[in-house]
């Protein structure tokens, strides 16, 4: 009788051993399945946030193409204008050299819209070997007229020594084409009188092999909460602003490799741009 009693013990407690080691089993992978289910789901909000951006560059894309149609037609038709009036008028007339001066700024206009059309249909980029200093000299010199005429003291103090970058002339002249306008147009909030300033530079960061442009205002600068938002789609600051050119910046640097921040407060906005240096082997113009 005890042994059958004691048989019956030794079983009841094999099978409560075996429920412990089957409940502990099922607990781990339980555990294991909740953690993939976390990764799983983070997969899919990072998912979700690429397929929102996508559709974001291509309302940016879609917007920007038919804005800069727009904007072409009566641009064409004024500069064919100006170019009849030029060719009709006396050399010696009082009003030449302003004709003259208007078929330069409205080519410039036309070609700059036919740029940036090629740049919004994403044209393929085009890398080469290419000089930053030469690409920001030759973004300065096309906004000059509008420094001087919102009387900007502006300087250059570009490191000659830096390396060649792997990168496309033409989008990134209009990457800082655009960061001189939106510095032009913080510092023309300022109070008359003023002084207004921006400085330009560049240098070579060893540490990382990157090319580092500055772009320096004394402007009012950007409230902290915008600071974040300043590079998406729409978001703009101004009351006539589309929101546009900096989240076009943005995708641009990052399509070079490279990265674009903001550092702003009561005394200035400081954007900078940090681009990789070409390494040996790449295409050389």
């Amino acid at each position: 009788m005890k042994i059958a009693m004691f048989a019956t013990d030794l079983l009841l407690l094999g099978i409560l051993a075996w429920f412990f080691i089957q409940n502990h089993r099922l607990t781990q992978a339980l555990k294991e399945k909740n953690a993939q289910l976390e990764v799983t789901i983070v997969e899919l909000k990072a998912a979700q946030v690429k397929l929102m951006e996508s559709g974001k560059k291509g309302a940016v894309a879609a917007l920007s193409a038919g804005l800069l149609h727009q904007i072409s037609q009566p641009i064409t038709a004024i500069h064919g204008f100006v170019r009849f009036m030029k060719k009709e008028m006396d050399v010696n007339s009082p009003f030449y050299k302003p004709v003259c001066v208007m078929d330069e700024q409205s080519f410039y206009i036309k070609d700059m819209l036919a740029n940036l059309m090629e740049l919004i249909r994403h044209r393929q980029i085009q890398k080469t070997q290419t000089n930053v200093n030469a690409v920001i000299y030759k973004a300065i010199n096309l906004l000059l007229d509008e420094l001087r005429i919102r009387r900007i003291g502006w300087d250059m103090q570009l490191d000659d020594r830096i390396p060649f970058i792997h990168g496309d002339p033409l989008h990134l002249q209009q990457v800082f084409m655009n960061l001189v306008v939106n510095a032009i147009d913080a510092l023309s909030e300022t109070p008359h009188g003023a002084p207004r300033t921006l400085l330009v530079s560049s240098k070579h960061d060893s540490i990382t092999d990157q090319v580092v442009i500055v772009f320096k205002d004394n402007g009012p600068g950007i409230a902290h909460e915008y600071q974040v938002r300043i590079f998406d789609p729409f978001f703009t600051t101004k009351p006539q602003g589309s929101g546009l050119g900096l989240a076009l910046c943005h995708d641009l640097i990052s399509e070079h490799g490279g990265t674009i921040a903001v550092q702003s407060n009561e005394e200035g906005t400081t954007f900078t741009v940090r681009l990789p240096c070409a390494t040996k082997g790449e295409n050389v113009p």
